[in-house]
């Protein structure tokens, strides 16, 4: 999981930084401070929430759940930009699954879902009060359960507490956004998650791996 993180947000550096080497050429201090400055007022923090709706198999094992969503776009171009975000998911299950440890298999459950995502953002269409945004996440899907796991001790930072299993994930969407006044935006989105959770060692048994997932952020 930190891996993960490092290498998104190196990945979110390499581009503002390339953004900035097309379009600024400077000659002192000061101005990278003032464009640095400047940029980072462009930069557009979200806040939503909404309801993650498993699809197939997946509806077996977990009900309508709500989702709250932090995130940060970046924007790369007048029409492109990459955003970092967060889903929180307190799962509704419906029934257990088998987790396959190293020393016995056991039944477990969600207790929390945690789905950190890079995406990389395309404006469709614009005009003065609204524009048209399609998306593409990818990062991971990481399910906390109530196993305990055998081998927790304490002494290791990276050791879990608990069983977790950790899923790729792929996450298009499409987002309508409402500007208003102030750099306010209220955006609506709908969303697909697709995670395969059976993975060999953890979960043999296939739960599915496709959510929608609507939900609306707002911006200031």
């Amino acid at each position: 999981m930190k891996n993960l993180l490092l290498t998104i947000v190196l990945l979110i550096s390499v581009q503002i930084s390339k953004a900035q080497n097309d379009t600024l050429y400077v000659t002192n201090s000061n101005q990278y401070h003032d464009y640095y400055k400047a940029y980072f007022k462009t930069v557009t923090f979200k806040i939503g929430g909404g309801v993650l709706l498993p699809q197939g198999k997946l509806q077996d094992y977990f009900g309508p759940s709500p989702v709250l969503e932090l995130s940060l776009d970046f924007p790369v171009t007048k029409t492109k930009s990459l955003e970092l975000a967060l889903q929180f998911v307190i799962p509704d299950q419906k029934q257990s699954f088998l987790f396959v440890r190293t020393t016995d298999t056991i039944q477990a459950k969600a207790s929390f879902m945690f789905n950190p995502m890079l995406r990389f953002k395309k404006n469709l269409s614009q005009n003065v009060n609204s524009q048209l945004h399609l998306s593409l996440g990818v990062g991971a899907s990481v399910i906390k359960t109530d196993a305990r796991n055998p081998f927790y001790t304490g002494d290791n930072q990276d050791s879990e507490k608990y069983e977790v299993v950790t899923a790729f994930l792929m996450a298009p969407a499409l987002d309508f956004v409402k500007k208003f006044r102030s750099n306010e935006e209220l955006t609506f989105s709908l969303g697909l998650n697709y995670s395969p959770y059976k993975i060999e060692g953890a979960l043999q048994e296939n739960i599915g791996a496709i959510s929608l997932i609507p939900r609306i952020r707002y911006s200031f």
